[in-house]
């Protein structure tokens, strides 16, 4: 059962971040392991993203939206930089 109600509608494999480009690994079928449910989000940035992405968003992505480090990110390749 996933427990993620903003992932239900996710298929998992390779995906471009909906935001920069970059290639990344979507695991929402093993969530524990996907690099989205280690990037805190407030209730607030969530519904700004379901509203404005309708797929998934790279860990770079999350983080910057978080305002987190970025240690650790998790993408493949690179994509368009996206500013703070």
């Amino acid at each position: 059962m996933n427990d993620n109600p903003h992932a239900s509608d996710f298929t998992p494999g390779p995906k471009r971040c909906a935001r920069c480009g970059a290639t990344f690994i979507c695991k929402v079928d093993d969530l524990p392991h996907c690099q989205c449910v280690h990037v805190p989000l407030s209730d607030e940035v969530l519904d700004e993203l379901s509203t404005a992405y309708s797929d998934c968003l790279c860990s770079r992505c999350l983080k910057e939206l978080a305002g987190k480090d970025r240690e650790g990110d998790q993408v493949l390749s690179g994509g368009r930089a996206t500013g703070a």
